[in-house]
C-alpha cells in the first residue's frame, strides 16, 4: 500500500497560491473559488473534477481552519474545507449557508457516524463536536452547516523498541508516564494539546472534566498547571506543528511516544523504526472533513456540483491513498482491492477494520467554546 506524506502532498499543488490549475475557454464563465488545506486540494482531485464539470478552480490554501473560514470576510470564496466546530462557528458568523440535503444526491450512502451520530445503535455517542449530531442546522434534519466528506481516527504512536502494549492497546494516559520522561511529544495546536491532556489526564484517575472537549476555564487551569509541572520535569521532548516535525523526531528515535497520525507512523515505520500505532484503551479521538458553501459565493450550483462530486466515490478513493477514510461508500468502484483490504478491512493495518476502530470514538475534534482562554493558557505554558 502506498502512503503519500503530508509533506509531499504539496507537490504537485502549486496553484495553492491562487493560480487556476488549467483555463478551458468553455469554462470561463464555471469558476470555483476554494479554500481548503494541502491533503484535499490535491492535484489528481481537483483535475478530474475540472474534467467531469467542465470548469476550472482555484485553490487557496491554509492549515488553519480558522483562517479559510475567516477568508470569507475578506475575499471571495466558495466552497470552504471545513469540520463540524468550524463548519458551526462559521454559520453561527453568517461566514457560511445552509446546506440543503435534497440537493446531495448520494446523502444516503453516508457512513452511519455522520447520519446517526455513532456507527451501530449501541456504540459510543462520540463526545464533543459530532457530525451526527451538530451538522444539522434544523430540527427537520433536512440542511447541515458542512458535507462530511473523508475522516479518521486519530491515536498514539509509539517505538516498540522501547514502549511494549499488550495486543497494541495503550491509554492515553500512557502520554505522561513519567518511564518515557524527555521522549514525549504532544500537538502544539492549543485546543487539541489541551484536548490530549484532558483525556489522559482523566483516564490517570487525577482529573474528571464535565466535558474533555470543552472545559471550563476552571478545568482549563487544572490541566495547564499539570502540563506546567510536567514540562519542568523534563518530561516533554518536543511540542509538534507538523507532519514532517514529528516524522524526523520519532526517526530519530528522539521522541518515542506521542499523540500522533496514522501516516506518520507509517512513514516512520517505513525507514525501518518500530513504531505502531496503538489502539486506543478509552477510545479514538476522531475528526471528519468535508465541505461548507461560503455565504458569498457567487455559483451556488457549481459548489454544489463539487459538493456531489467528494460523495460520489473518485475523491474518497484518493483520499483513501493517504490514509483517510471516504465519508460515502461509493469509494470502492475506484480503489484498488488491496488497499481496501487494508484501508477498510484492516488486513496488516494497526487498528482493524473501520467497523471497529468506528465503534470505539470516545471524543470528536471540538472547537471549545472558550477558545480565546484556551489559548491564553496554553501560551502561557508554552512560555513556562
Amino acid at each position: 500500500m502506498s502512503i503519500v506524506s503530508r509533506r509531499g502532498l504539496l507537490v504537485g499543488t502549486a496553484a495553492g497560491l491562487g493560480a487556476p490549475l488549467i483555463r478551458p475557454a468553455s469554462a470561463q464563465a464555471r469558476e470555483l473559488q476554494l479554500a481548503g488545506a494541502s491533503y484535499d486540494l490535491r492535484e489528481p482531485i481537483l483535475r478530474e473534477f475540472m474534467r467531469v464539470s467542465n470548469s476550472r478552480v482555484r485553490p487557496w490554501m491554509n492549515p488553519s481552519t480558522q483562517a479559510r473560514m475567516d477568508r470569507v470576510r475578506a475575499a471571495q470564496v466558495d466552497v470552504i474545507t471545513t469540520d463540524a466546530p468550524f463548519s458551526q462557528y462559521g454559520y453561527g458568523e453568517q461566514l457560511t449557508q445552509p446546506i440543503d440535503i435534497s440537493r446531495l444526491k448520494n446523502w444516503s450512502h453516508q457512513h452511519m457516524l455522520f447520519r446517526d451520530g455513532r456507527a451501530t445503535p449501541t456504540a459510543p455517542m462520540g463526545l464533543g463536536a459530532n457530525p451526527g449530531t451538530t451538522m444539522y442546522v434544523d430540527d427537520a434534519k433536512t440542511k447541515v452547516s458542512f458535507c462530511p466528506a473523508f475522516f479518521q481516527m486519530d491515536s498514539i504512536g509509539y517505538n516498540t523498541r522501547h514502549i511494549q502494549a499488550e495486543n497494541n492497546e495503550l491509554s492515553w494516559g500512557e502520554l505522561f508516564n513519567p518511564r518515557w520522561r524527555g521522549k514525549v511529544a504532544l500537538y502544539a495546536i492549543d485546543w487539541l494539546g489541551m484536548l490530549d491532556a484532558a483525556i489522559g489526564m482523566k483516564a490517570m484517575g487525577i482529573f474528571n472534566p464535565g466535558d474533555p472537549t470543552n472545559l471550563t476555564n476552571s478545568e482549563v487551569d487544572t490541566v495547564t498547571d499539570f502540563l506546567k509541572d510536567k514540562k519542568k520535569e523534563g518530561h516533554f521532548r518536543a511540542f509538534w506543528r507538523s507532519y514532517g516535525e514529528l516524522v524526523n523526531l520519532m526517526a530519530s528515535e528522539e521522541v518515542w511516544i506521542a499523540d500522533a497520525w496514522w501516516p506518520v507512523v507509517i512513514e516512520v515505520a517505513s525507514k525501518g523504526i518500530p513504531m505502531r500505532y496503538a489502539v486506543a484503551k478509552e477510545g479514538y479521538r476522531a475528526w471528519c472533513n468535508g465541505y461548507a458553501i461560503s455565504a458569498n459565493t457567487r455559483n451556488v450550483d457549481l459548489a454544489y456540483e463539487y459538493l456531489n462530486y467528494w460523495l460520489d466515490g473518485y475523491p474518497g478513493a484518493e483520499q483513501g491513498k493517504i490514509g483517510y477514510y471516504a465519508s460515502s461508500d461509493l469509494y470502492k468502484q475506484y480503489m484498488a482491492q488491496d488497499l481496501q483490504d487494508s484501508l477498510y478491512g484492516g488486513v496488516g493495518r494497526d487498528g482493524g477494520t473501520l467497523a471497529d476502530r468506528a465503534q470505539r470514538i470516545y471524543v470528536w475534534n471540538t472547537r471549545p467554546r472558550n477558545l480565546p482562554y484556551y489559548t491564553e493558557k496554553w501560551n502561557e505554558f508554552l512560555a513556562a
